[in-house]
């Protein structure tokens, strides 16, 4: 009897929709971080939904650094993530890779190398991109959405693609008369403008009208 009340009600739509809710919630307390748990944790940090770090411990988030929903981080080798410098959307980085090189076995040996990655202040991290272990991002720079950093990145310098390249660099003039006038906007937006070419509106007119951008 108790088994057949029992299969009854696993069919429901209410079992079935309180066991996902059960099951969010367990997902979502394995993302929720304390400021003690890392190792240095400032001031007005702030970390999204789901987002997954293995080692708190070994990261440093510097004042009013942010990192947005969805993104990984394999912290094992340290992560230091500057002042005013955000992560985007869905990000993966990792700081230990598998050791090959003259390894004893293969694919690789039961060694980890550990190589931290260093994010520096008043970076912008686009979505999706992905960073490997030992890179340095210098101060200012900007990593374009879904790029791959193999190797450093100058200051002031912004990159795309995979692997990540350099395709021009921020007025460093004007970027230092911002600092020095302390004009500093947080990661997060709250305004919105459209920026559409006349060339675009010609060509998708209806499209535009459609969506209330003319």
């Amino acid at each position: 009897m108790k088994n057949g009340i029992k299969h009854c009600c696993r069919r429901t739509g209410l079992y079935r929709f309180l066991s996902w809710l059960h099951r969010e919630y367990l997902e979502d307390q394995k993302c929720c971080y304390r400021p003690g748990q890392f190792c240095f944790y400032g001031e007005s940090v702030r970390i999204g939904h789901k987002v997954r770090i293995n080692r708190p411990d070994r990261v440093i988030l510097k004042n009013r650094s942010s990192i947005h929903t969805g993104t990984v981080i394999n912290s094992t080798g340290g992560l230091y993530l500057g002042e005013n410098s955000g992560i985007g959307y869905n990000c993966t980085i990792f700081t230990a890779q598998h050791r090959y090189r003259n390894a004893e076995t293969i694919p690789f040996d039961k060694m980890a190398e550990l190589k931290p990655v260093i994010i520096r202040d008043f970076v912008w991290i686009g979505a999706g991109v992905m960073i490997l272990p030992g890179v340095e991002i210098g101060e200012g720079a900007i990593i374009g959405m879904g790029s791959v950093i193999t190797k450093n990145v100058p200051p002031l310098a912004i990159v795309i693609g995979n692997p990540a390249e350099v395709v021009m660099y921020r007025n460093k003039e004007h970027y230092e008369k911002c600092k020095t006038d302390g004009k500093f906007q947080p990661i997060t937006v709250d305004h919105y403008e459209t920026h559409l070419t006349e060339a675009y509106k010609i060509r998708y007119p209806d499209i535009v009208k459609e969506l209330g951008l003319g």
